[in-house]
């Protein structure tokens, strides 16, 4: 019997027509309500079997391996690789005939890293506009899109990000809309069939025995409102951005409200009697109901504290559960907020430094995870890749943990965290019998710098290959040094907080090495007697060496014991927007971007990025702390061939009218230029339209007194920002053209993620590269020859650079970064092999730079009667527990004591 709408209470009317439906729709309905009120599986099963499991895999067993345990310590013993799962764990070797038995003596093995928040896949390497499916830009609300669906398995991106240990990544839509849709989770392990499907975590699970979790992202903040209001579009501000989630919130929950209605009526009727009217659905809608049920996990990109708190306030409003915020870079200031108003424990998918670039960036802090985890709010750390190239989330827990987060919970952060958050960890994100056979070989401590895998197992599998020689290689990496032993991670909580303060005299006591420069080095392994020390009174260095006498009167001065630690020359940070931009994308913080110059004539309107330079910022201090002291910065553009002239500036300096000491190094450094796709424009739409200015700029103004006429003859640097091989060796061409018309072109390359291709022919012709990135991907068409590190490759750019002598420095990508460069130093030069130096590595972001680019700092050295200029610490720099303890640059009275980085 069919049963009108109008014959039932009024609580199981719906808007539907009152047309009878056929027996079949009418038991689907049913059967729809009966999967809303199944009962869910716990996952608290033990599991025999992997349902990723590939037939033939062998079992492996990995003996005698510092293992990380379930309570985050590292434990000797042998882990059993079986039927793609975790078979065993302890001391034992089973015995089965084909089992691959590794002596791995004592390497470290964790658990596979898991990314809660990348794009790989549907942002996928190379980066071209055909495979680019990260953001559905029609509508701000788009919940009902899923990145399944456009995931491209042959991304190259899948097996760079494995070779840095990440073996399952949640691939999220982007954060142009409000609501972007549904993200999914693969393991990075590429399948035969180029299956996406095969490649999700729940490939072939019995949905009956393991519940399948569904994953909502969702954003708030700038980036809709920006994308939107540009257009005059809602949401043009927070206020439209949270009229619209309440609106679809309300829907969803309208329409849950019927479906529940209508399953309440259906479970009265009885024997053949039905109801005559649908099912209530809007499959636009189908994602939010699911997230209001419970069946999804929602992962919010949410930056601002104001922000962060209404979506609380909206999953108050509707009842639902968020199960992360991501970036979240306020979250630190709010932690009661996040604790307090909510009934789950909402983790933070955070970046550990990255910071600056937005507003909403702009007063993030080093510090957050360890604030964040003090208040018991779970910790994770994910890479957005690409912002961050996934390959390197485990340099994220090292840096996490060099500004406080504890070593468990640094590693946590991006293994047991990131899987409970996903709803996965009962089978990945720990070293646990029945979990799955992820598991990464190191070749040192994972924390340590430059620590990268020496083999990485998916669901049992090796992904590189690597030989049993190898991963049993007994040669653990080491910092290179002739003093400081294989890195052991200190605990931060041992060290005594400290406070940073001025002062204008300083004693160094028991320094352990000096560079004063790359041709003048004092080492205790040199020393016949005494302690080496370093002296500074009234911001003039008194006395440095082994010579130095206790100054008189030493209680007015600060005495610091390094403990065998180092001293170095001030770093110089090349090509990013220091000085000339706070915030890049708000114009009002900016000097603003040049007017591209196309006319060989013109040489009057080049802009000297002098002339915009603004002192005493944030990015400036950040950069200052950290040792980076000269500043080099061309004016800002983003198309066009011509930039402008650049400037090198002191970071420490409070105004361009300082004179104790000139806070100006050099006023016009080097003419730079820009070629490549990225830079075309109306103009000059082609790259070869590019390098035919160039030539015939240079050429043209050859005789002539001007900055064009200067560069090609030799006068100044002329600095060329470029990745591709083949623009590279057209620029080599260049220079000989050039040459050839009577001039002397001091060519610089910048950027030259493929500058290794020419390596000789750049020695040959003295043409020095500045790498931007160091650790390059072939993210773009124009460097896919990119060398991504092992172990994909055995070796790195940089050191086929410097192992055929060419003039090489590094340089930083973005603002906020440069206090890492000491960082890219130290893995050029632990990644090498042997083949670069510590004096070498140091030299890329010093002395190198200096002579590339023709600053004169002798002024500047650590030398008796100059004002004081070094960066002291507490060890080996390359030691990532190792600290700042002194910055002395920008002036007699600034030297400051215990630097912290906000």
């Amino acid at each position: 019997m069919l049963y009108d709408i109008h014959s039932v209470p009024d609580k199981y009317k719906f808007a539907q027509h009152s047309v009878g439906i056929s027996k079949e729709s009418y038991r689907d309905g049913v059967n729809k309500c009966n999967m809303i009120k199944r009962v869910r599986p716990d996952n608290k099963f033990i599991r025999t079997s992997n349902p990723r499991f590939v037939p033939g895999t062998k079992t492996v067993i990995l003996k005698n391996g510092k293992i990380l345990n379930e309570k985050g310590e590292f434990i000797l013993g042998n882990i059993t690789l079986k039927n793609g799962l975790i078979h065993d764990i302890g001391s034992n070797l089973i015995d089965e005939e084909d089992a691959i038995i590794i002596d791995v003596k004592e390497k470290y093995i964790t658990p596979g890293l898991v990314d809660m928040h990348s794009h790989t896949g549907v942002g996928a390497w190379p980066s071209l506009r055909a495979t680019n499916d990260v953001n559905e830009k029609t509508d701000p609300i788009r919940p009902y899109v899923r990145t399944q669906d456009a995931i491209n398995p042959s991304d190259l991106g899948i097996r760079i990000i494995a070779s840095g240990g990440v073996t399952t990544s949640l691939v999220l839509p982007g954060s142009s809309n409000l609501m972007g849709g549904e993200g999914f989770v693969i393991k990075m392990r590429p399948v035969n069939t180029l299956s996406v499907d095969d490649m999700g975590i729940y490939a072939n699970i019995d949905p009956e025995k393991e519940r399948a979790w569904r994953w909502l992202k969702m954003a708030c903040g700038e980036n809709p409102k920006r994308n939107y209001g540009a257009i005059g579009r809602i949401p043009s501000t927070r206020l439209g951005e949270a009229w619209l989630f309440r609106k679809l919130f309300a829907e969803a929950r309208a329409l849950k409200r019927k479906q529940d209605d209508w399953c309440e009526a259906a479970e009265k009727l009885s024997g053949d009697d039905q109801l005559n009217s649908y099912f209530p659905e809007e499959f636009r809608l189908e994602s939010l109901v699911a997230l209001l049920r419970g069946d999804a996990r929602l992962n919010v990109h949410c930056y601002e504290a104001y922000d962060i708190e209404a979506i609380i306030r909206h999953s108050l409003e509707f009842n639902f559960n968020i199960t992360a915020f991501h970036h979240a870079l306020d979250a630190y200031r709010i932690t009661e907020i996040i604790k307090k108003r909510v009934k789950n424990n909402i983790t933070i998918a955070t970046f550990s430094d990255n910071w600056g670039y937005k507003k909403e960036a702009f007063q993030a802090s080093t510090k957050s995870p360890k604030i964040l985890a003090d208040a018991h709010i779970p910790v994770a750390l994910k890479s957005d890749h690409p912002v961050i190239n996934s390959q390197t989330l485990i340099f994220e827990a090292s840096k996490a943990n060099y500004y406080g987060l504890d070593e468990h919970l640094s590693l946590a952060a991006v293994t047991s965290v990131p899987a409970k958050a996903l709803g996965l960890d009962h089978r990945i994100g720990k070293i646990s019998k029945g979990y799955d056979a992820d598991v990464v070989v190191w070749d040192s401590h994972p924390l340590a710098l430059g620590a990268a895998p020496l083999e990485v197992y998916i669901d049992g599998i090796p992904q590189f290959n690597t030989s049993s020689s190898v991963l049993g290689n007994e040669t653990s990496k080491q910092i290179p040094s002739n003093n400081i032993n294989a890195f052991i991670p200190k605990s931060n909580f041992t060290r005594k907080p400290f406070k940073s303060r001025l002062t204008s005299s300083v004693v160094l006591k028991n320094v352990g090495k000096i560079y004063v420069d790359k041709n003048n080095i004092i080492d205790i392994t040199s020393s016949t007697q005494g302690d080496i020390s370093v002296i500074v009174k009234d911001g003039i260095v008194e006395c440095i060496g082994i010579n130095c006498t206790e100054p008189d009167h030493i209680s007015s001065y600060e005495v610091i014991d390094l403990n065998g630690g180092y001293v170095l020359p001030g770093f110089i940070s090349v090509a990013t927007s220091l000085g000339l931009a706070e915030i890049k994308s708000e114009s009002s913080t900016t000097d603003g971007t040049v007017t591209p110059v196309s006319n060989p004539n013109n040489a009057e309107g080049l802009i000297y990025a002098i002339d915009g330079l603004k002192l005493g910022g944030k990015h400036l201090e950040a950069a200052y702390k950290a040792g980076v002291f000269t500043a080099v910065t061309a004016p800002l553009s983003s198309k066009g061939v011509f930039v402008g002239i650049s400037m090198a500036f002191e970071t420490g300096a409070s105004s361009v009218l300082d004179y104790d000491p000139e806070p100006i190094v050099k006023e016009h450094v080097a003419l730079h230029a820009q070629i490549g796709t990225k830079f075309k424009y109306t103009t000059i739409p082609t790259v070869s339209g590019q390098i035919a200015l160039i030539r015939k700029t240079l050429i043209m103004n050859l005789r002539k007194d001007n900055i064009f006429g200067r560069a090609a003859n030799g006068y100044i640097p002329f600095v060329v920002e470029t990745h591709n091989k083949d623009e590279i060796a057209s620029l080599i061409r260049l220079k000989i053209q050039v040459r050839e018309n009577g001039g002397n072109l001091n060519l610089v390359i910048l950027g030259g993620i493929e500058a290794h291709i020419h390596a000789a022919e750049l020695a040959r012709h003295n043409i020095p590269v500045i790498l931007i990135p160091l650790r390059p991907v072939p993210s773009s068409w124009s460097a896919q020859h990119a060398l991504t590190g092992a172990p994909i490759t055995n070796t790195t750019g940089i050191s086929i650079l410097h192992a055929n002598k060419v003039m090489v420095g590094i340089g930083v990508k973005e603002s906020g970064l440069e206090r890492n460069l000491i960082w890219e130093a130290g893995w050029a030069a632990i990644n090498s092999k042997g083949g670069i130096s510590e004096k070498d590595s140091l030299g890329f972001i010093s002395w190198n730079l200096e002579e590339i680019l023709g600053l004169n700092s002798r002024n500047r050295r650590l030398m008796k009667g100059n004002i004081a200029n070094f960066v002291a610490y507490d060890g080996n720099p390359f030691d990532m527990s190792t600290r700042v303890k002194v910055v002395a640059g920008g002036g007699k009275n600034k030297i400051l004591i215990d630097p912290q980085q906000d």
